[in-house]
């Protein structure tokens, strides 16, 4: 599954963002796109004419199944801005969305104001290899998310 990381302008200048471990992580799965409200990326924009992209949302009222996606966009920012940036943005509002359900809590402490239940880009992205049966590289993400942590401290 190749993953869409739509990231706020202020996500690339914050030392906290962790799309950047994820895009670090995997590099040949993952495309970081500037969120763009009225120039949207053109090769976003064709992998979601294709049909086979869905979001990540945290409050699908229906839930698809991963495996029918070929891509899946992730909104990289602030819990804030990405409520923003996706009412704002026509073209990802009708795509079919993703929900996690992940049963630990967030261990990203490194910003005030999380939303209670929701999780960091990194995290996200752990909890979808382990969709996919990717065990062992969710949990050596998980140790570089860990000492990813640390070094922001």
């Amino acid at each position: 599954m190749h993953i869409y990381l739509v990231t706020h302008e202020r996500e690339f200048s914050r030392r906290s963002n962790t799309g950047k471990l994820v895009q670090q992580f995997l590099p040949d799965e993952t495309s970081v796109v500037p969120w763009r409200r009225k120039e949207p990326d053109s090769q976003l924009l064709t992998a979601i004419k294709s049909g086979r992209v869905a979001i990540l949302a945290p409050d699908a009222e229906y839930e698809h199944n991963i495996d029918d996606f070929d891509g899946l966009v992730l909104l990289d920012s602030t819990w804030q801005e990405a409520r923003k940036m996706y009412r704002q943005s026509e073209y990802l509002q009708d795509l079919p969305k993703i929900t996690l359900n992940a049963k630990q809590a967030s261990e990203f402490i490194l910003r005030a104001n999380q939303l209670e239940g929701g999780l960091s880009t990194v995290e996200c992205v752990i909890e979808l290899l382990r969709l996919q049966q990717r065990d062992a590289e969710a949990e050596q993400l998980v140790l570089e998310f860990k000492a990813f942590i640390r070094a922001c401290l």
